[in-house]
């Protein structure tokens, strides 16, 4: 994966409209054999190929064939696929993340697969309103951010990722762990501040194009009514002031305090190079990392 445009970054009104709505959405700038690599990789992965395995066997999300219908969730695939985690490692990614969230090290938190297989009808293969902030209690920082990367062109019917438009700066939702409630109209009652209207913001694009929010932005997605499968690469970015955050008895902890390394004081080093490694890259794009 060699072939990766380096002469795009967001402008600084692209920045500005970032951290007035929450969300961002890139012009195309993963080139098409970049993405059709990774859908093998994807289709390898499906098949029970894997380079290593991670260090734990469970408590991560692990869709495998047999387990039914509805959405495919599949936990630090790039920590089991070397193709994956070239992917997720480009540095274009990084490098937009650096440039929207302001910080010059940006590093990996984790990275999901998702696949929405089609549903004619009922809550399957919806994601309910949620923050992904709400489940990352173990973080001090709140600048992390999302990527979410469909590796098709990605249309309204197909149920695309959906921001509430500058809920990010609502105060009062990194409560909403709702990401397996189904009813999004009836969810959307319940958060905005004040009885003040939503603005919801469905995200179509075309392959090749990317989209980050925050992590305090409420997103979910519908269902899949296109008859085609929804894949997609969602990548959990941390900034670089980011640390584990001891827990409480009412946190819940978060799988990467398994994963990394331990520092000096027994606690988790969410800059663990092998789990966490920087997704910024001096080399392409001057940053400093």
């Amino acid at each position: 994966m060699t072939s990766l445009p380096s002469n795009y970054l967001p402008s600084p009104e692209d920045v500005t409209f970032y951290r007035e709505h929450g969300w961002f959405v890139c012009p195309k700038v993963l080139p098409d054999d970049v993405v059709e690599e990774a859908l093998y990789e994807v289709e390898r992965y499906y098949s029970g190929e894997r380079d290593r395995r991670l260090p734990i066997s469970g408590g991560f999300l692990d869709w495998r064939p047999g387990d039914g219908p509805g959405l495919r969730l599949n936990d630090y695939v790039s920590l089991q696929s070397d193709g994956l985690r070239a992917f997720v490692l480009q540095p274009v990614i990084g490098a937009i993340a650096s440039t929207l969230c302001g910080d010059q090290v940006m590093r990996l938190f984790h990275d999901q697969l998702i696949n929405k297989p089609p549903a004619a009808e009922g809550g399957i293969g919806v994601v309910g309103w949620h923050t992904d902030k709400a489940y990352w209690e173990t973080c001090t920082s709140s600048d992390l951010l999302t990527a979410w990367i469909p590796l098709q062109d990605t249309d309204e019917a197909m149920g695309p990722i959906a921001i509430v438009d500058g809920s990010h700066r609502w105060p009062q939702t990194d409560h909403l762990r709702t990401f397996r409630e189904t009813d999004l109209d009836a969810m959307q009652g319940r958060f905005a501040p004040d009885g003040a209207p939503l603005k919801i913001v469905p995200l179509p694009m075309q392959r090749g194009q990317l989209s980050f929010h925050h992590c305090r932005a409420i997103h979910g997605s519908r269902p899949n009514l296109s008859g085609r499968n929804r894949i997609s690469l969602t990548i959990h970015i941390q900034d670089g002031a980011n640390r584990y955050k001891p827990r409480d008895a009412d946190t819940k902890p978060h799988i990467n305090e398994m994963l990394c390394r331990p520092q000096a004081n027994g606690m988790p080093d969410y800059t663990d190079p092998d789990i966490c490694p920087v997704l910024t890259s001096s080399r392409v794009f001057g940053h400093t990392t």
